[in-house]
């Protein structure tokens, strides 16, 4: 890549989300920058990938073409903070937010990041303060069917189903289900955490290599000790809890059919278990018998 490539991309964000400017500080030809646009029904989806240093957007007045929109953000790679006034986001992967653009904004990546946006109409959330957007809780019935929806738009998995007469469908349902997750948003961030709570966290995190018990308790603002105490107060323990529902979606995708090509160490790998041998004692341990055998019971 080049000078070139940095300009083109700016153009493309701008058709996308607004007037936003990129800025890279290393060598131009090092720049990456991506962005896909898809469509579920009329519904935008915009899957953007890059290692831009700064992507920022100035207030000016009478602007148009982000302040009618705010955006439905799943943060799928990487980590960035996003300053929205004198308000600071911190994403990191597995999160959902709803941002509000229609000022000044600064992101700041963490490196190589990747994210799906999906723009909705600002007027569909008239009244909500400024200070309810932002990350969101996918505590309750209804937050998990939001990130469970996103999640699958991101992945593509429900691409093949779109149909013209989908219309603004998708849209609809994440509105629907955004009013009733902004409601409890506001008490997502507070220290008192309730085990249910903190195993929704950990259930979008099982993909991350990163994920332990010491990053959590760091995430969640308590310390290892309070996080320990939540699960021993059930009678179970946090790492325990994490190895369950990690084999949970290894055995899960050993019986689906579109990971028939994948092979067992791969899938293992995915779900954090980096040593094949390791994977298979566990699994057998936990279900009885190998990935191998159990993948082949399913066809």
């Amino acid at each position: 890549m080049n000078g070139q490539a940095l300009s083109a991309w700016n153009e493309r964000v701008h058709a996308a989300c607004g007037r936003f400017d990129t800025r890279y500080d290393h060598c131009q030809s090092l720049f990456i920058g991506e962005m896909q646009q898809t469509l579920m029904g009329s519904t935008a989806v915009a899957h953007i990938r890059s290692n831009a240093s700064v992507i920022a957007k100035a207030a000016r007045s009478g602007e148009r073409d982000s302040s009618g929109r705010c955006f439905l953000v799943l943060q799928q790679q990487g980590s960035m903070a996003i300053e929205l006034g004198d308000r600071v986001v911190d994403l990191r992967q597995g999160d959902l937010a709803l941002l509000d653009f229609s000022g000044a904004v600064k992101m700041t990546p963490n490196g190589l990041f990747s994210h799906v946006s999906i723009p909705l109409p600002r007027e569909l959330f008239k009244g909500l303060e400024r200070s309810r957007f932002g990350k969101l809780s996918t505590t309750g019935v209804c937050g998990q069917l939001l990130g469970t929806l996103v999640r699958q738009v991101a992945g593509g998995e429900l691409a093949q189903w779109s149909c013209p007469q989908d219309g603004d469908g998708v849209q609809r349902a994440l509105v629907a289900l955004l009013e009733s997750v902004l409601e409890y948003q506001v008490g997502a961030d507070s220290p008192g955490w309730q085990l249910h709570e903190v195993q929704s966290v950990i259930r979008q995190r099982l993909d991350s290599p990163r994920l332990s018990p010491a990053s959590l308790a760091e995430e969640l603002g308590i310390s290892s000790r309070q996080l320990y105490r939540l699960f021993e107060a059930s009678g179970d323990s946090v790492c325990r809890y994490i190895l369950r529902e990690r084999l949970l979606k290894a055995a899960q995708d050993l019986r689906d059919p579109v990971c028939a090509q994948r092979s067992i160490t791969d899938i293992g790998s995915y779900w954090g278990f980096t040593d094949s041998a390791h994977f298979s004692k566990t699994f057998k341990k936990q279900t009885g018998m190998t990935p191998s055998r159990y993948r082949g019971l399913g066809h």
